[in-house]
């Protein structure tokens, strides 16, 4: 019996000691994570801004002052943009480097384009960030005076309405025909003179819509202004010579029947 217990001795003891090892290998000791460094501001990235530059009407007149302004979206608060306008035509004449201008649009309506672009360009930001944008706004001229004339012959009234159809026929304004009776013209003459010219020029392929009248007045002689008026464009001011009260019509005898 002790033969026995001295020869499974030694197995014990070595199956003991695998164990400890196996178990050594299975589960070895935990390291302990390392901090993960903050990143420096060089590596901090904010997302480039979205602008768009806001007109702040559709048209307006020549002369009357246009305003754009520029909107920034997802911007950092930290950002300290710098803005730099600039304009096609006219004067800005107030705002640079500001989110809001205002531009002067004296002579921007005799330009075939007949608007004023803005752009603006921002920096400020990463430098992957190309910030520009644009907006338009469109500019209503002045009625311009195309010419005048007075009672001339028929077939001189005949060419002077034709060079008048060919013109309207190429641009998109409007005729306002300005008539001045005489100091000695009959009554109705402005109505009588504004039917007889609206019917030539219709002849001549003038849509009727095109072509308006204004009873100007009374002059020493009759006279007949052409004007070109771009829709929205204040209409002509006449400018008579003679006051209405100063004008006697002659008395008509009512014939016996």
């Amino acid at each position: 019996m002790l033969r026995v217990i001295a020869v499974f001795l030694p197995v014990l003891f070595f199956l003991s000691l695998s164990g400890a090892v196996s178990a050594q290998t299975a589960f070895p000791p935990t390291a302990s994570p390392k901090p993960t460094p903050s990143p420096t501001p060089a590596e901090i990235r904010q997302p480039c801004p979205n602008i768009n530059v806001q007109p702040m009407a559709q048209t307006v007149r020549d002369g009357q002052p246009a305003a754009f302004s520029v909107n920034m979206e997802n911007r950092n608060a930290g950002n300290q943009p710098t803005i730099t306008w600039n304009v096609s035509v006219g004067t800005i004449i107030k705002g640079q480097y500001t989110p809001r201008i205002e531009v002067d649009t004296t002579g921007a309506g005799t330009l075939p384009e007949r608007e004023i672009k803005a752009e603006v360009f921002i920096t400020g930001f990463a430098p992957e960030c190309a910030l520009q944008a644009s907006g338009v706004i469109k500019i209503i001229p002045a009625a311009v005076k195309f010419g005048e004339f007075g009672e001339v012959p028929a077939v001189v009234v005949t060419k002077n309405l034709k060079t008048m159809a060919d013109v309207l026929n190429q641009s998109p304004d409007n005729l306002s025909l300005v008539i001045y009776a005489g100091r000695n013209s009959e009554r109705n003459y402005s109505s009588m003179w504004f039917k007889r010219i609206k019917d030539e020029l219709v002849a001549n392929g003038i849509p009727i819509r095109k072509i308006s009248a204004i009873d100007g007045g009374f002059r020493e002689q009759p006279i007949f202004e052409f004007w070109l008026v771009p829709t929205g464009a204040e209409q002509p001011r006449p400018a008579p010579t003679i006051k209405r009260e100063e004008i006697v019509y002659p008395k008509t005898v009512p014939k016996k029947p």
